[in-house]
């Protein structure tokens, strides 16, 4: 595995500050810029900034500071989800979505599907006759 080091190595400090950039871009809403915006502000064309987001390197560098981005919210998302199973958020009345959620994620229910086959289902054995005759039939077809 392609540890962060070796991916900054790769990179150079415009195109990290430019995964940045992209990165907060994509969480600004209605404040959203575009390309032709952040390619100006980094001092590079559209165009390049388009170029490094074919580069694994960049791309994997964008996706750790989605990560790290996303992972800040976590303990919102507790607390909103401590909201809903106390019911703070409905009137006093817990939120059964949220109680199960709640036990998903603390591994103690887990969705489980059972196949049950009642019976070993039968196969037909045909006689050498049965196939000649069979494999004749699709000759003519062919033919």
């Amino acid at each position: 595995m392609i540890t962060l080091s070796e991916i900054k190595s790769s990179l150079t400090i415009q195109q990290m500050n430019a995964a940045q950039i992209l990165v907060d871009n994509e969480f600004a809403g209605k404040q959203k810029r575009t390309y032709e915006e952040i390619a100006e502000e980094i001092g590079v064309t559209a165009r390049t900034l388009y170029e490094w987001r074919k580069n694994r390197a960049f791309l994997l560098y964008q996706n750790y500071i989605t990560d790290n981005a996303i992972d800040s919210f976590m303990p919102t998302a507790i607390a909103k989800l401590q909201e809903s199973i106390e019911g703070r958020s409905n009137n006093g009345i817990p939120s059964m979505k949220a109680l199960e959620l709640y036990f998903k994620l603390s591994g103690r229910l887990i969705d489980r599907k059972e196949i049950v086959q009642s019976e070993t289902p039968k196969t037909s054995v045909r006689s050498d006759e049965e196939i000649r005759r069979d494999l004749e039939e699709l000759n003519k077809i062919l033919q």
